[in-house]
C-alpha cells in the first residue's frame, strides 16, 4: 500500500475502532465488559420504546401580569393625588404627607381583574382627574374604558396581555430545558404545547432519579424578599379569625385537627401552625394543604400576603416537632431572584452550609434600602411563597451580598444536597412567573414489546435481504457495497450514544431511509463503473470514472434530502424532531461511507488482487 493509500486507510480503521469501543457496550449483556472499560455507555431508547418519565406544567402567566399591576398601583395612586392637587391649584411637590393622605382618602384602588383595576371616588365629580392622558403616561400598553358613575376602570390592553403570556412560557420553557440538560438526561424532549402548558419527556427516567427530577424541574425558586408586618392589625389577623377556623375545623376535621393557632414572641403575630410529623414525607404535603384549604375562606389586602415556613424543634439531634406556620407579610417585593448575578454554597465557620448571593448594581441599591428603612423589622427571605428564614434587619445590609440559611434538624449531607440543589436552580435562571404540574406520570413502552419486537425483526430481515440482493446482482461491487452499509449504521449508532441521543421508533426509521439511500448511491456507483467498462476502460480508469460521474447525483440527493431535515429539526418538536435527526446523522455518514470508505476498498482490492475486470455485476 502507497502513503498516499496509508494516510487515508490508518484514520479511517482508527475510527471504525472507536466506534466498535462506543457500540460495544450496547451489544454485549449487563455486566460483560470489565470496571476498566473506557466507555461504559449504552445507546438509550426514547419514551416510545422504553418508557421513562412524562411531565406536564402549566405556566401561570396571569399571576405574573398580575403583580405585574399591583407594582403599578403605587405609582397611580400617587398619579392621581397629583391629578387631584392640581385639580385644586395645589403643586404637588408641595404637597405635606396629611395632605397626601387626605387626597388620597377621596378614592379606592381595587383590582378587579389580573389585568384590570377599578378606581372608586367617593364624590363622582373627580372621576375626570382619570384622563387618557395620566393612564397612557402610566405605561402605554393600558386603556381606559369611559367612567360609570363614580368608577373607572383601567386594563392592560389584550394584545400586550398575549405578548407577556408569550414570553413568560418561552422563558419558563428555557429554563427548564436547562434545568433537565443540567441532569445530562438522555434526549429529554420540552416542548411548548398549546398556549401555556409545557410537556417533559425523559426517557429512561426511573427509580431515585424520577424524585429528583420532580423536585428540581417544579421548583421555581422565585426569589424574593418581603417584609413582616407588625401593626396590630397583622399581628391579630389570625386570632380575629378564630372563629372561622373552629368552624372549618368542625365542618373538616381530618384537617382542622392539624391547625391551631400561636404567638410568635419575636414578631408578635398570632400564626396559624399545621403539624406535619417528625419525619419528611407525606406528612409536610398535608399539613400545607390544610392551611392552604383554611386560607380560602380568608379575605386577604391586595397589598398583603401569607408565606409558610416549616420549623422543626430539636433537643440535641432529636427532632421533637416538626410544623408548617403561617407568617402575614407585605406582598411588595423590592427585591428577587431577577437582581441575583451569582449565587454559591459557603460554609459557617462550625461548617454548616448556606447559599450566599450577590446581587447586581441596582438590586443591591434596592437590597440596601429596604434594609435601611426597616431596621428593628423582620425580613422574610422566601423561595415562593415559603420562608426560608426570617430574621430581625439589625442595620443597613449594603456591599450587594446577602444569604439563606440552609438549618434544620437534619443530616449534613441532606442540607449541603438542598444547597446545591438551590443553587443549580438559581443559576440555571427562575421563573418570571409560577409554574403548577398538570399532570406526572411514569409511562411504559407507548408502542408495546410485541410491537417493538416486530419493528425490529422487520428491519433486521429488511437488512438481510438487501445486503443479500447487493451479492448476488453486484458480486464483488455488493460486497464492498454491504461493508459500507454495515460502517453506515455502526457510526450511526456510535454518534448516538456519544452524544447520548436516544433512538426512538421515528429515529428507526430515520436509519432504514438513510440505508435506502446508502444503498441507491452504491446502485449509481456501480451502473457507472459498469458504463466505463462497458466502453473499454480499464478497472482503475472505471473506477475513478464511475465514481466521478456518480458523485454529482448523490451529492444532489443528498443535499436536498438534508435542506429537508434541517427544516424538520428548527421547526418540529417529538417524534419528527427525533426522525430528523437520525435522518441527518445517516445522511453525512453515508455520504463518507459510501463515496469516500467504499472508493478506498476498491482501491485495496485492484493493489493487492490486480483483477482485469472489476466484479460489479456483468
Amino acid at each position: 500500500m502507497n502513503k498516499r493509500n496509508l494516510w487515508r486507510t490508518v484514520p479511517t480503521i482508527l475510527i471504525t475502532l472507536l466506534a466498535v469501543l462506543y457500540v460495544l457496550p450496547t451489544l454485549l449483556p449487563q455486566g460483560t465488559l470489565p470496571g476498566w472499560y473506557p466507555f461504559q455507555k449504552k445507546l438509550s431508547f426514547g419514551l416510545d420504546l422504553q418508557g421513562g418519565l412524562e411531565l406536564r406544567y402549566t405556566v401561570d402567566y396571569k399571576k405574573a401580569i398580575s403583580e405585574n399591576m399591583l407594582r403599578l398601583r403605587e405609582t397611580l395612586i400617587k398619579s392621581l393625588v397629583d391629578a387631584l392637587a392640581q385639580k385644586e391649584g395645589k403643586e404637588p411637590e408641595t404637597l405635606t404627607d396629611e395632605q397626601r393622605a387626605e387626597l388620597a382618602s377621596r378614592f379606592n384602588v381595587e383590582r378587579s381583574d389580573f389585568n384590570a383595576m377599578v378606581i372608586k371616588f367617593k364624590n363622582p365629580a373627580d372621576v375626570d382627574v382619570v384622563t387618557v392622558e395620566l393612564v397612557e403616561g402610566l405605561r402605554s400598553d393600558l386603556v381606559r374604558l369611559p367612567p360609570s358613575g363614580n368608577e373607572v376602570e383601567i386594563h392592560m390592553s389584550d394584545l400586550r396581555v398575549s405578548k407577556i403570556r408569550d414570553e413568560v412560557v418561552d422563558q419558563t420553557l428555557e429554563v427548564i430545558r436547562k434545568r433537565v440538560e443540567a441532569f445530562g438526561l438522555v434526549e429529554p424532549d420540552v416542548r411548548k404545547v398549546g398556549d401555556t402548558d409545557i410537556d417533559i419527556q425523559l426517557p429512561g427516567v426511573s427509580g431515585k432519579q424520577v424524585e429528583e427530577v420532580r423536585k428540581r424541574i417544579g421548583q421555581t425558586a422565585r426569589l424574593t424578599f418581603r417584609i413582616v408586618d407588625r401593626s396590630k392589625k397583622a399581628a391579630d389577623f389570625f386570632k380575629d379569625n378564630a372563629d372561622k377556623l373552629k368552624e372549618f375545623q368542625e365542618k373538616f376535621p381530618e384537617k382542622g385537627r392539624l391547625l391551631k393557632l400561636e404567638r410568635d414572641p419575636n414578631t408578635t403575630q398570632w400564626y396559624l401552625r399545621a403539624d406535619a410529623g417528625l419525619t419528611r414525607g407525606k406528612g409536610d404535603a398535608l399539613a400545607k394543604n390544610a392551611l392552604l384549604s383554611f386560607l380560602k375562606n380568608l379575605r386577604i389586602d391586595d397589598d398583603h400576603m401569607v408565606g409558610f415556613q416549616l420549623v422543626e424543634r430539636k433537643d440535641g439531634n432529636i427532632v421533637k416537632e416538626r410544623f408548617w406556620r403561617t407568617y402575614l407579610l407585605f406582598s411588595e417585593a423590592k427585591v428577587t431572584g431577577d437582581d441575583i448575578t451569582r449565587a454559591m454554597v459557603l460554609f459557617e465557620r462550625q461548617g454548616e452550609p448556606y447559599v450566599s448571593l450577590e446581587f447586581n448594581a441596582r438590586g443591591g441599591r434596592a437590597f440596601a434600602d429596604l434594609t435601611e428603612k426597616n431596621v428593628g423589622e423582620y425580613l422574610a427571605i422566601m423561595m415562593d411563597d415559603e420562608v426560608s428564614s426570617a430574621p430581625e434587619i439589625k442595620e443597613r445590609i449594603g456591599g450587594g451580598r446577602a444569604k439563606i440559611s440552609m438549618g434544620g434538624a437534619r443530616n449534613p449531607r441532606e442540607v449541603l444536597k438542598d444547597a446545591q440543589s438551590l443553587v443549580t436552580v438559581l443559576t440555571h435562571g427562575a421563573y418570571k412567573a409560577p409554574v403548577h404540574k398538570v399532570h406526572d406520570f411514569e409511562v411504559g413502552p407507548s408502542l408495546g414489546q410485541d410491537t417493538i419486537d416486530a419493528g425490529v425483526i422487520s428491519l433486521v430481515v429488511a437488512l438481510v435481504l438487501v445486503f443479500a440482493f447487493m451479492i448476488m446482482y453486484y458480486g464483488v461491487g455488493g460486497i464492498i457495497a454491504d461493508i459500507g452499509l454495515l460502517l453506515n449504521i455502526l457510526f450511526i449508532l456510535a454518534i448516538l450514544v456519544g452524544f447520548n441521543a436516544a433512538l426512538t421508533m421515528p429515529g428507526l426509521a430515520g436509519i432504514v431511509l438513510t440505508i435506502g439511500m446508502a444503498v441507491d448511491a452504491n446502485v449509481l456507483i456501480t451502473a457507472r463503473i459498469r458504463e466505463e467498462m462497458r466502453l473499454g476502460k480499464g478497472p482503475r480508469a472505471s473506477l475513478e470514472a464511475g465514481y466521478g460521474r456518480a458523485f454529482s447525483a448523490i451529492f444532489d440527493a443528498n443535499l436536498t434530502t438534508g435542506i429537508a431535515g434541517i427544516i424538520l429539526l428548527n421547526y418540529s418538536s417529538g417524534p419528527v424532531y427525533g426522525f430528523a435527526v437520525t435522518l441527518l446523522i445517516g445522511i453525512a455518514v453515508s455520504f463518507v461511507t459510501q463515496v469516500y470508505i467504499t472508493r478506498m476498498i476498491f482501491n485495496w482490492v485492484l493493489e493487492k488482487f490486480r483483477p482485469e475486470r472489476l466484479s460489479v455485476g456483468i
